[in-house]
């Protein structure tokens, strides 16, 4: 089942950016139209506002995406706008920015998209773009696996947005050990921790490629042993000239404003592409 997709829109030049992704997953969705979402914060007048949808709206329309637009009035705060306008429902899904606005907060910590991600109240899907000339349209994906039992679930109702689009998806276990363990490891055990990570990550692989049969999207995976599990993964994104690594979320780790040594929020300051990081209800 396709949620109703709700932009979250503050005018910005980010924001545009991350409208493409929007416009992407409606345009997959089943038809289901784009409500974009302003509040009027006072950092741009109504008539500026105005001219940037309808600029976007002249991009939705070869893609066959309606658009409705919703200006809200401020009351209170703007994450208390916003929540006051998208239903409270799994059927919901916001899309979002994660950018950097000040020397005193993260991409993530202190936000308005960090705030949405923690409240739990409908599917939330926090996007820093790095490159926006992909147009929200990335065809080489990067999942890092934290372990979790559900494994891919979580992501794939996110994934099948993007999926008409993909060609390729990258699996990756990062099997993390603190620094001195690491360096001093055995052989055995290492052998015993990558064994532990390729038995979770077949489990997976033989997951995602069954839900993905006939779709022609290329699925690999590899487990990697190291002390830093935020390097390895940029690593990797490096090598494989990754265009979006997709995350997900959770209240531990969740940047607040103690933010320099929080995992996602080292991703999202280092990445060398685009970054998703999602949270279901």
């Amino acid at each position: 089942m396709s949620p109703n997709i709700y932009l979250a829109y503050d005018g910005s030049i980010n924001a545009d950016w991350v409208a493409r992704y929007a416009l992407a997953m409606a345009h997959h969705a089943a038809n289901h139209p784009l409500c974009i979402i302003h509040v009027e914060d006072g950092v741009y007048s109504r008539e500026g506002i105005a001219a940037k949808i309808t600029a976007i709206e002249e991009e939705a329309r070869p893609l066959g995406v309606d658009i409705r637009r919703l200006l809200v009035p401020l009351a209170g705060d703007v994450t208390t706008s916003l929540l006051a306008k998208i239903p409270h429902s799994p059927k919901s899904l916001c899309v979002c920015g994660a950018r950097i606005t000040s020397r005193d907060r993260g991409f993530l910590a202190g936000t308005i998209s960090e705030r949405l991600l923690r409240r739990r109240l409908f599917d939330v899907m926090a996007i820093r773009v790095v490159r926006p000339g992909l147009l929200g349209a990335p065809r080489d994906l990067l999942f890092p696996l934290s372990g979790h039992p559900r494994g891919f679930q979580a992501a794939m109702s996110f994934f099948r947005l993007l999926a008409p689009q993909v060609d390729r998806i990258h699996l990756l276990r990062v099997m993390e050990a603190g620094s001195f363990w690491f360096q001093y490891m055995s052989a055995d055990k290492a052998r015993a921790l990558r064994s532990r990570g390729m038995n979770y990550l077949n489990a997976i692989l033989d997951d995602v490629r069954g839900q993905l049969v006939g779709t022609g999207i290329h699925v690999d995976g590899k487990v990697v042993l190291s002390d830093d599990w935020v390097k390895e993964i940029l690593i990797q994104a490096s090598k494989l000239k990754t265009q979006l690594i997709i995350m997900g979320s959770s209240d531990r780790n969740l940047p607040s404003r103690y933010f320099y040594g929080n995992k996602i929020e080292q991703i999202l300051r280092e990445t060398p592409c685009d970054v998703g990081i999602y949270r279901k209800i």
